[in-house]
């Protein structure tokens, strides 16, 4: 077998090798409220690495990232590079067994993950602190000494089939496998990235496992590896282990990293339009962008996505609102090789927009027109860049698993010293560079994708089945149109050094509760601050008018939250299971007056006649296309329905096609009437604002008849499951076990058995049994209680079979339980806190779950209180509680297709 051996031997002692304090070749500029230390040092195999060193983190976070991706499959495999990130975590030689690694991790209070991108492969993991060498040394043993064992090869396939049929329906993977079609043929974009059973083959000059084994030793090598290593050790500690363990990485890679080709052809078709599978209307402007280090250093792409869609009143989006085309406007960008970014506009259209597609562009390149003449000015320059500091400086957060996996993948692209920078703090102000850079766009380097249900088509994309044809794009002609370029919002406020420091204070008045809580964190600039609306919920149509209402008041306070977001502040209006929730958070902010506009906007909603129809219209289409969501998303809507808290689709969508706008204007006018407000605030708000801020909300409370205490649903939940048919391949399961009691020691076993079933039941259904692509259970939290939550989607076998499946496996884990060793539950509790710590670290996380103890009336304390109880839960007690709850019957929802026949022959095997 022509596999990739390291001796053991040599490798231990590579490992052991006499260690020496890292050589740092340069330090990455960081945010003046970072809390971390940075160090880059490169190991001599070649494999950068980058050391971030905090000591209030309680967990250790490792990201490494591989210069391989979808764009290296062979012609004739696509799905290569993703089956072999599937496959490189299932043993190592030292460590063979394939679940003793994510067994491990789950011992330690962590998770591991991998995912596959055009240009790269990420892996990462995270664990309890003092789990850090041990977890470090099974995770470098993947890239030293990976297996890739046969048999497991091609089990592992059928779960790459399974993630495929998840999603099948997804409109953003549909749209990119049409998309791919429009770019030059030898170009790596054009590759289909997942793979699936019918690209996953033995060939006939090759196995799948040797082209596998041929992939990695083809292209994973230390040089182009970078590992970010993260955790309260310190800089000599971290070095230490990243030297020891990455050293033996071998630098030996057979093939080099093939150059792409321009991306698009000349005479190649340039306009597309899709047929999509629910009601949307979309049009895309796409433009394939050269960029280099000049123009990332004058931060081009963001500066141009702020220019084009950062709020602005008289810029292209309110333009084309005005002119009744358009809903929206969104910039985005995504790479395309390491020369070529493809920079995206994408317009929502309303039904008058469909047919002016030729007068958008035409507006569009009008403003590109005046972005040329007027954004080369430095002062222009200057105000974007201020925002973009601001935000860069001002942000305290810690690392987490996200940024960890980001910057090991920034690592392998940026200049070191800009590694946490490139995309806050520009280096210079380059006009020629931006010059150049927007010259490209231009209607000869433009892509156009239509999107839309009631388009003709006459093809069909041989993947995803989707329907479209491409069309020549719409002569239209310049225009001198007036614009004006963005500005600063009037909700931006700069930090200030002296924070206020305000004390914790609780009033209740009627109809009224305030929470005012202070930052939990020293000189903490973050701020939060959030009204609850409750209301009887008892009407048949409640729901439907609630989620109208929001979706409603969203539209209305459009300029509103886009100016907030244009000063780093994000706004939202969210309806609840049983009213409305209305937040502004963010570093800094003229809290006061953005609270107060958001206000207004339930207090007077105020659209016309024409965004009336089209708020309901776009609310219908919603409803009608609930089948086509995905099943995960159906199955949380249909658990909620279960339990109480939300309706079924179909009877909201039945409402709203019958809705007359009097009945509708009835529901808000009397919104508040018998409501119950509760305000709270978090962080350091200045005195004035926080006296403003109360006096608006005490304003709203003293105009309406509100109620004198807030309605509490305490009624138990349903001890059943219940069955629903859908659509598609999969059927799939959302189940619960839900203690009898909510009390702290009750929640705190229910935490301890989640730590506990996580790993083994996923490689028992999905590693061993290959039921499906998503399996999981553990520890959750809906409503305010505490439960075990299950969920599998699987394309071989039936929704019962999975419920008898799960009840089987909770059995069998009793017997796990009874055999739990006091050294073993020991080590689960304490990795268990550490996990739970970390939650609870950035000031976000800190101030929900804050507010969820208000919520659902918990001590503020609670959190801690729960930790405490953890640790000093007795393994006797564990052990009776978690039994029988293992013992109690599952409760939940079932999502059977109908087209789904047999049984899996490992499930029935098994049972």
């Amino acid at each position: 077998m022509l596999q990739r051996i390291v001796p053991l031997g040599l490798a231990l002692l590579l490992c052991a090798c006499q260690i020496t304090q890292p050589e740092i070749a340069n330090t990455p500029l960081k945010g003046q409220q970072d809390p971390a230390d940075y160090q880059y040092l490169m190991l001599d195999n070649g494999l950068k690495v980058l050391l971030v060193s905090d000591a209030q983190l309680s967990k250790v976070y490792g990201a490494l990232s591989v210069e391989a991706g979808y764009y290296q499959d062979p012609p004739d495999m696509a799905g290569l590079a993703h089956l072999y990130e599937h496959m490189l975590s299932k043993g190592s030689q030292k460590y063979p067994d394939p679940a003793e690694y994510k067994q491990f991790l789950a011992e330690q209070g962590g998770r591991s993950n991998a995912a596959t991108s055009a240009l790269v492969t990420n892996y990462y993991f995270e664990a309890a602190s003092d789990g850090f060498i041990p977890a470090l040394d099974r995770f470098a043993w993947q890239f030293v000494g990976p297996l890739l064992p046969a048999q497991m090869v091609y089990k592992e396939r059928n779960a790459v089939q399974a993630e495929f049929n998840l999603k099948y329906q997804d409109a953003f993977r549909r749209k990119r496998e049409v998309m791919r079609t429009l770019f030059h043929p030898e170009h790596g974009y054009r590759k289909f990235s997942t793979g699936n059973l019918d690209t996953l083959q033995d060939r006939e000059d090759t196995t799948l496992h040797q082209a596998l084994v041929d992939f990695g030793q083809d292209y994973y090598c230390s040089s182009r590896m970078a590992l970010v290593l993260a955790g309260p050790q310190s800089m000599q500690q971290l070095g230490e282990q990243a030297k020891s363990k990455f050293g033996a990485v071998q630098d030996n890679c057979r093939k080099t990293l093939n150059q792409q080709p321009a991306p698009l052809l000349a005479d190649a078709p340039r306009q597309v339009e899709i047929k999509t599978l629910r009601k949307r209307s979309y049009l895309t402007l796409s433009f394939p962008l050269p960029v280099n280090q000049a123009s990332r250093d004058t931060l081009a792409i963001p500066y141009t996505q702020w220019l084009l869609a950062s709020y602005n009143d008289q810029g292209l989006e309110a333009y084309l609102r005005d002119k009744g085309w358009i809903q929206s406007l969104s910039a985005s960008d995504s790479e395309l090789d390491s020369h070529h970014a493809l920079f995206n506009l994408s317009f929502n259209l309303t039904g008058a927009g469909m047919k002016e597609e030729a007068a958008i562009m035409a507006a569009t390149f009008a403003y590109v027109q005046q972005i040329r003449q007027q954004a080369l000015d430095s002062k222009v320059f200057e105000t974007f860049s201020s925002l973009s500091a601001a935000q860069f400086h001002q942000t305290p957060e810690h690392a987490d698993a996200n940024r960890v996996r980001a910057l090991s993948k920034a690592l392998l692209q940026r200049p070191v010293q800009q590694l946490l920078s490139q995309d806050s703090l520009p280096v210079a102000f380059n006009p020629r560079a931006l010059t150049d850079f927007w010259s490209h766009f231009n209607a000869q380097n433009m892509l156009v994708i239509r999107e839309g249900s009631k388009l003709n088509t006459q093809m069909v994309e041989p993947i995803y089945q989707t329907e479209f044809q491409y069309a020549a794009i719409p002569d239209w002609q310049a225009q001198s149109l007036d614009f004006s370029l963005p500005g600063l919002s009037d909700y931006f406020a700069a930090s200030t050094e002296a924070l206020a420091v305000t004390e914790q204070k609780v009033t209740h008045q009627p109809g009224l509760a305030i929470w005012q809580l202070p930052a939990r964190r020293d000189k903490d600039s973050y701020t939060a601050i959030t009204l609850y609306i409750d209301r009887p919920t008892t009407a048949a149509d409640f729901s439907a008018l609630n989620v109208l209402f929001e979706k409603r008041l969203q539209l209305q306070l459009q300029q509103v939250i886009e100016r907030a977001s244009a000063a780093k502040i994000q706004a939202s209006v969210t309806a609840t299971s049983s009213g409305m929730r209305i937040q502004v958070k963010g570093q800094s902010g003229n809290w006061s007056a953005l609270f107060a506009d958001m206000l207004a906007g339930l207090q007077r909603p105020e659209l016309d006649d024409t965004a009336l129809r089209l708020t309901l219209k776009r609310r219908i289409n919603s409803l009608a296309g609930f089948a086509q969501e995905r099943l995960s998303s159906q199955a949380d809507r249909l658990l909620s329905y279960q339990l109480g808290r939300a309706s079924l689709a179909q009877d909201d969508l039945a409402h709203l096609q019958q809705l007359s706008e009097d009945h509708y204007r009835g529901f808000t006018a009397a919104y508040l009437q018998d409501a119950y407000l509760t305000l709270i605030t978090y962080g350091p708000l200045q005195a004035e604002q926080t006296q403003q801020l109360i006096a608006t909300v005490q304003g709203l409370a003293e105009h309406n008849n509100l109620a004198s205490h807030r309605l509490i649903d305490s009624k138990p939940w349903p001890g059943e499951h219940q069955q629903y048919p859908v659509a598609g391949s999969d059927s799939a399961v959302t189940l619960m076990l839900v203690p009898k009691r909510q009390d702290v020691q009750q929640q705190a076993m229910v935490e301890l058995l989640g730590s506990m079933l996580k790993a083994p039941f996923f490689h028992q259904l999905r590693t061993q049994e290959q039921l499906g692509y998503r399996v999981s259970a553990l520890a959750a939290e809906r409503y305010g209680k505490r439960h075990i939550s299950y969920y599998v989607q699987s394309p071989v076998t039936s929704a019962q079979q999975l419920l008898q499946r799960i009840a089987h496996f909770n059995q069998v884990f009793i017997a796990q339980i009874a055999s739990l060793q006091p050294a073993e539950f020991s080590k689960l509790q304490q990795n268990l806190v550490s996990a739970l710590q970390q939650q609870q670290i950035n000031s976000g996380d800190i101030e929900a779950d804050l507010r969820s103890h208000i919520r659902y009336q918990r001590g503020l304390e609670h959190h801690q209180q729960l930790l405490h109880a953890i640790v000093a839960m007795p393994l006797p007690a564990f052990q009776e509680m978690a039994t029988t709850l293992l013992n109690s019957q599952l409760s939940g929802v079932l999502l059977q297709n109908h087209t789904q026949a047999g049984t899996s022959a490992n499930l029935a095997a098994d049972l």
